[in-house]
């Protein structure tokens, strides 16, 4: 890089610190407050999920999911009688979190800072450009659904930073085909950690770019999807404590499954949350997204121009992250209930892919400024 280019890209990089210390440090109580099982073990007691509707005011999720996390961890209590609805690995990482710091979402920071180192080198394997890179994580690092992640007890954050680890090491193995082994143990740790039914259409994605484009690394993959399943086996170890029986597993495993099913679909949802911040909740209510803003529509837009442009086509991992992108959604456009967490995982792939829009304009744009200025110069 030139100088002058050291000199924005470290601007941007302090931005981002300070950005964030700035963040945690005015929500410091969120971190530093101690864990207290007794409380959130009464208002569990007393929430939906156990009484019904009987329940006055509940607990959301987070609080579900940290008291999951302690009474994982710490009392080793079986998994299919708390929040069954998710694999178990996020809320034993809560319960690691309450473990080491006596606070259920320190770990939070851990998978944050991850979260953005990970899409710095996502970026720069897509790019080859580290403006481009530290921009897309600046963008990344202010996303306002990412940093209301940070101070609650989610499973979609760990569930996030899955995901991308599991992008970028698979574009990686392109280069290096060990390396898809680590691209399996990330997906399977992303399946052990969230819902995710749509593991297996991604996975036949990525094996027909790698028979149309990788054949050499066919066996590797093939062989390095066992991995998926015995990590989401292995987190379900007290399960098998509890009930020593693959058959209670795999009806356990069924009934989730019946849980979701019953999940209300709002076709399109998604597209009225991105554009106007506002979406149909589970009710059939019109409620406001308290985490939108200008910037998501915008960018969501910029992600999916580069489809245009003719070098896309000729690069494979630029295609594998514009695909995925694309792929996740349209899940969640005819899928889900639309709502805009469930398009977190892709968030790092839409910062990289508008960032990179925006500099293929500035392209096209900078000749035709600098012509304009240069006349304007003879003139005067």
């Amino acid at each position: 890089m030139t100088k002058v280019k050291k000199i924005i890209w470290f601007g941007i990089l302090v931005f981002i610190i300070l950005n964030l210390s700035i963040f945690i440090v005015t929500r410091k109580s969120y971190f530093l407050r101690k864990f207290d099982p007794v409380s959130l073990g009464e208002l569990y007691t007393n929430s939906q999920y156990v009484i019904g509707d009987r329940s006055v005011g509940g607990i959301g999720d987070d609080g579900l999911y940290a008291f999951a996390g302690y009474y994982y961890f710490f009392q080793q209590g079986d998994i299919s009688s708390v929040n069954f609805e998710h694999p178990p690995l996020g809320k034993y990482l809560i319960g690691l979190s309450i473990y080491l710091f006596q606070n259920e979402n320190v770990i939070n920071l851990v998978y944050f800072v991850l979260l953005l180192v990970t899409t710095y080198f996502l970026a720069l394997k897509l790019t080859q450009n580290k403006i481009i890179s530290i921009l897309s994580v600046s963008i990344l690092s202010i996303n306002p659904l990412l940093l209301d992640h940070l101070i609650r007890s989610q499973l979609d954050l760990p569930f996030t930073l899955f995901f991308i680890l599991a992008l970028y090491t698979f574009i990686c193995s392109l280069d290096r085909y060990k390396l898809i082994f680590i691209s399996s143990l990330f997906w399977g740790l992303a399946f052990a950690t969230r819902f995710f039914p749509v593991l297996i259409p991604i996975e036949v994605y990525l094996l027909y770019f790698i028979i149309r484009h990788e054949r050499k690394m066919l066996k590797s993959y093939l062989i390095s999807l066992l991995i998926i399943p015995l990590i989401y086996l292995v987190s379900h170890i007290s399960f098998f404590i509890y009930h020593p029986s693959l058959h209670e597993f795999i009806r356990h495993k069924i009934w989730m499954l019946s849980w979701y099913r019953g999940s209300p679909i709002s076709i399109g949802n998604i597209w009225r949350n991105i554009f106007t911040g506002e979406y149909i909740d589970p009710a059939g209510k019109l409620v406001a997204n308290e985490h939108w803003n200008v910037r998501l529509p915008v960018i969501i837009t910029l992600s999916l121009i580069p489809f245009l442009q003719k070098k896309v086509r000729n690069q494979l991992p630029i295609r594998i992250a514009y695909y995925l992108n694309l792929f996740l959604l349209l899940y969640v456009t005819f899928f889900t209930t639309g709502v805009q967490k469930y398009i977190m995982p892709v968030y790092p792939i839409t910062s990289i892919l508008a960032v990179r829009s925006l500099s293929f304009f500035w392209c096209i744009i900078d000749p035709c400024v600098k012509v304009i200025i240069s006349k304007s110069k003879v003139k005067s």
